[in-house]
Formats: C-alpha cells, sequence, structure tokens
C-alpha cells in the first residue's frame, strides 16, 4: 500500500494576494543593437527558468532574469573547447571591469547588483528593479567595451536585464545579524556597509539549478517584495490544482517529487528512467501542470524537470524532514511547516534550520527526518511546499 506525505513549507509574511502583475521591460536600441522584450525570451533562447543557462563572476546570484537589451554579438563558438576558451575570456574580462563596477555602479551605492556571462556567449549585466535607463547601460557598456577593446575584443556582446533577488541576505560583521537585499542603509555602521560592498564583489556558489530533463515557460518580471509574494502565491495555488492530478504519475513510478517554490515549479523525475521516457513524462506532464495554471490566469507557467534518486522509497516508518539548504535562510526568514500522513497525524521533532521554523496553526510545529532528505537541496527552489512519493 503506498502512503502519501505532503510537506508545505509556508512564509509567515507571504502576502495573500491573488493576483500579480506582469510588466513590459522597455526595449532599447542603441547603435545598432538588438534589443529584447521580456515576453521575447523564447525567441532569444535563453530560458530564465533553467537557471544553469547563467554564471555568476561577481554579485548576487539571481534566479529569473528578465531581459532589458542587448548589445553586441558572440563571436562563432562551435566546439565545447571554444565555448569554454571564450567562457575564460569572459571572465577576464569581469576582473578587468569589478574595480570601475564596484566604485561607480554597483550595489548598494548603485543599480548593478549582479555580473555574469550565459550560455550564448553574453556578458551579462543584471540591475536591481528601479533607476536603470537607456543611459546608464550606455554608460556601463562603453566601460566594459574600453576594457574588451584592450584584450582585442570588439563588439563586445553584452545582455543587460533584472535579477531576481528574493529575500537575499549578506551576514554582516558580527556573524549574527545578516542585512536583507534592498533594505535601506542608513542606519548601518561603516564597516557593515564595507562588507557589503566586499560581499558584492565576490563570486558565490549558486545553489539552485536548472532541469536537466527540460525546462518549460517563462519566470515573470518581478519588480517588488509585493509582486513576488503575489507570484509566490500562485505558485501555490497551482501545487494545490496539480496535487490530484500528477498522483496518477507518481501511482505509476513516473513522478516522485512536485514542489512549488518562490519563482518556478520543480518536478523530479526517477533518474532510472531513459532519457526517452522521461522527456515523454516532462512534456506530458507539463500540459497538466499548464492546464491548471491557467485557471489562475498563469500562461506559460515555468516549470523545471529534473532527475532524482529513488530517496523517496522509503518505508512507512520513515518520516520527513527538511535538511535547510545552504542559503535557506537567506530565502525564507520563518516558516510554518504542516505535515500530513494519509494515516495519521504524528508529533514530530524539532527542525535543524537555523532560521527558526516554527509552527503556525497547526499542531505540526516540528519535524521529522529522512534518510538523505538533505539531497532535495539539490531540487530546491525556495520551496514552499513539496509532494513526495514514498512507498
Amino acid at each position: 500500500m503506498e502512503i502519501r506525505k505532503l510537506l508545505f513549507i509556508f512564509s509567515i509574511d507571504i502576502l495573500l494576494i491573488f493576483g500579480f502583475t506582469t510588466c513590459a521591460v522597455f526595449g532599447i536600441s542603441s547603435n545598432g543593437n538588438k534589443s529584447a522584450q521580456s515576453g521575447d525570451y523564447l525567441s532569444y533562447e535563453v530560458s530564465n527558468v533553467n537557471f544553469d543557462n547563467y554564471n555568476y563572476f561577481f554579485g548576487l546570484n539571481s534566479y529569473g532574469n528578465t531581459v532589458i537589451t542587448i548589445y553586441g554579438k558572440p563571436p562563432a563558438r562551435d566546439t565545447e573547447e571554444q565555448k569554454d576558451r571564450w567562457n575564460s575570456t569572459l571572465e577576464e574580462l569581469s576582473s578587468k571591469t569589478k574595480a570601475t563596477l564596484a566604485s561607480k555602479y554597483m550595489y548598494p551605492h548603485g543599480e548593478v547588483v549582479t555580473c555574469g556571462a550565459n550560455t550564448k556567449g553574453y556578458f551579462v549585466i543584471l540591475f536591481k528593479y528601479g533607476n536603470v535607463d537607456e543611459s546608464l547601460m550606455n554608460e556601463i557598456y562603453a566601460q566594459i567595451d574600453n576594457s574588451a577593446r584592450e584584450m582585442s575584443i570588439y563588439d563586445i556582446p553584452v545582455e543587460f536585464g533584472y535579477g531576481t533577488y528574493y529575500r537575499q541576505k549578506i551576514p554582516l560583521s558580527d556573524g549574527l545579524r545578516e542585512y536583507e537585499f534592498g533594505r535601506s542603509i542608513e542606519n548601518l555602521s561603516e564597516s557593515d556597509i564595507q562588507i557589503i560592498e566586499e560581499y558584492m564583489m565576490q563570486k558565490h556558489e549558486s545553489v539552485y539549478k536548472g532541469g536537466d530533463i527540460a525546462n518549460y515557460g517563462t519566470i515573470p518580471l518581478l519588480k517588488d517584495k509585493n509582486e513576488h509574494d503575489a507570484w509566490v502565491h500562485k505558485m501555490m495555488l497551482i501545487f494545490h490544482h496539480i496535487r490530484g492530478k500528477l498522483d496518477s504519475y507518481m501511482d505509476k513510478g513516473q513522478i516522485s517529487s512536485y514542489a512549488y517554490g518562490s519563482t518556478r515549479l520543480e518536478v523530479g523525475i526517477p533518474q532510472n528512467l531513459s532519457y526517452e521516457e522521461k522527456t515523454a513524462i516532462a512534456k506530458e506532464s507539463y500540459q497538466v501542470i499548464d492546464g491548471e495554471a491557467r485557471k489562475e490566469n498563469v500562461t506559460d507557467v515555468p516549470v523545471a524537470f529534473k532527475s532524482v534518486g529513488n530517496l523517496y522509497n522509503a518505508t512507512e516508518t520513515d518520516d520527513l524532514r527538511p535538511i535547510e539548504e545552504t542559503n535557506l535562510s537567506s530565502s525564507e526568514d520563518k516558516s510554518a511547516v504542516e505535515l500530513n500522513n494519509s494515516n495519521n497525524n504524528t508529533d514530530t521533532n524539532n527542525s535543524e534550520s537555523d532560521n527558526g521554523s516554527s509552527s503556525g496553526e497547526n499542531e505540526s510545529s516540528k519535524n521529522n527526518a529522512t534518510p538523505g532528505f538533505g539531497l532535495l537541496g539539490s531540487l530546491a527552489c525556495l520551496y514552499g511546499g513539496w509532494k513526495l512519493r514514498k512507498k
């Protein structure tokens, strides 16, 4: 007999807003450069649902970019060796431009938050949403272009865009406090501001990965916390809609897990299936998810499909506990945990989460453990809920 356990983690400060606004981003054409609107992501061929399409050299990691405009054109890169060599060149360019970007344009004193590259061969500059215009991008492009010319690179390809930095935090000097991205720095000491400046000049490992099977849909531009909270709520509602629809796939062992997060949904497919089987399941189940998403007026719903192991096939007596990821505290300050067992409700043990995960208005204020559940970190996307297959 199959028993399913359903784990929800809800942020206590999520605004339960039933709508969200997807704003068009202005396109800019400068000196014959191609411009891209937010809706042109598919024609541009860089999925913002697949986080592996971006490699960040310094600044905060973004999880869902919106293109503003692109300058220049990447060189031909037909072999993996050529791609690797070009990526190394762009990383070298980032080192040459870092000091200038940090001193004049970098957050917290400027609008630039991230510097990196994408799989199309573009040098990437990401801003926080706000005071970004054509003159600013032209000015930054000129700085990058000058550094590139010193490396004998002409018409350097650069993508400018908005990043998604939902509730990311930076540890401060005493190690006990954290600065949340986007908040005022007026009350911070000079030493704390210096720490933020230094942090923004460093490379930070990306926790959330793209789907190795398929990545469908588009993450919309989320301008502020209110819009992001509204989007999270949409993801939660869609998650509830698909619960019954995807159960048949779980019964047949075609899907191991699915979850909603702060920017997208993720679906885990058993890794022991063939590539053809995985892609077929992803394509078919996405149609189901997309149909339910449209009921919430969400089109082109973002979903990442990943290969997962068999850690879900635990025994009936095994319990579930989410092991906190490296930066879970940066994505969820506090959360309420509800653990439902199809047979019974049980009291659970305290979570190891550093961010003080606590009970909401239900009895499940504590968590239990499943061996290997920490591997779910590779599946995570600031998760708000999990549905797991369990034997």
